[in-house]
């Protein structure tokens, strides 16, 4: 059956966020800055690595219901090489965040996507802003993907299909799609359909991977080369949403 377990229930535990981003910081500290990044349009790797770093300081901003600085970094001052730079300074942030996250309750109120919700709605976003972002910097380098654990990548599905397009539908960014796409995960037969409110029967199906399903709709990924039955163009257009921000 679709998945229904309501969002706010879930929690991400916080050593998946650090295991995440202690990678992402290893990788940076190896990476051209000025490398091109695949998938995320004509950023640089430290483009990248600024975007991350200032969501990180941002989401922990909103837990506490303040604005945050990014906190500075000796090595930028200190002659560092510029990749090892970039890497000291995305540790300071991802600290930053991870401090503030534990410092609270996971059940404490603060502003999220949906209004008022717990804390580790921005635990669970940071983990897959994380994720998504890591790819990212492993096909900018051409490396392996560290592994991660398939829950991980499905429930970076559940989120955007709950949480992340339903956000973009409100505010005007997509369009509401004319037809319904089921997502079917091959580990776990886990489903779930876009748009996530829709009655209607689903004019597609595309089975695969938690992880090919999570690179699929943040647009990591063609459903072309994946298992799609019905109609395929139903398919693309509502994968065209564009479903993430």
């Amino acid at each position: 059956m679709v998945d229904d377990e309501p969002t706010a229930s879930r929690e991400m535990p916080l050593t998946q966020l650090a295991e995440l981003q202690r990678a992402f910081e290893s990788a940076l500290a190896e990476a051209d800055p000025e490398a091109p990044v695949p998938g995320c349009g004509g950023w640089s790797v430290r483009e990248l690595a600024e975007h991350l770093g200032s969501v990180h300081v941002w989401a922990a901003g909103k837990v506490l219901g303040e604005r945050l600085e990014r906190p500075g970094s000796a090595a930028e001052r200190g002659g560092a090489p510029e990749a090892r730079s970039l890497a000291i300074r995305y540790r300071a942030d991802a600290e930053l965040l991870r401090t503030t996250l534990s410092s609270v309750p996971t059940d404490q109120p603060c502003q999220t996507f949906t209004g008022v919700g717990p804390a580790s709605f921005w635990q669970r976003r940071q983990t897959h802003e994380t994720l998504i972002h890591l790819w990212d910097l492993s096909q900018a380098l051409g490396s392996a993907m560290p592994d991660v654990q398939p829950a991980v990548w499905a429930d970076c599905v559940a989120e955007v299909v709950e949480v992340l397009h339903p956000r973009q539908l409100r505010l005007g960014r997509a369009k509401d799609p004319q037809e319904c796409l089921l997502l079917v995960s091959e580990r776990s037969d886990r489903q779930w359909q876009v748009p996530a409110e829709s009655l209607a029967d689903p004019a597609a199906v595309i089975r695969a991977s938690d992880l090919e399903l999570a690179l699929l709709l943040w647009g990591r990924l063609d459903e072309a080369g994946l298992a799609v039955s019905g109609d395929a163009r139903a398919a693309a257009a509502v994968l065209a949403g564009p479903l993430t921000p």
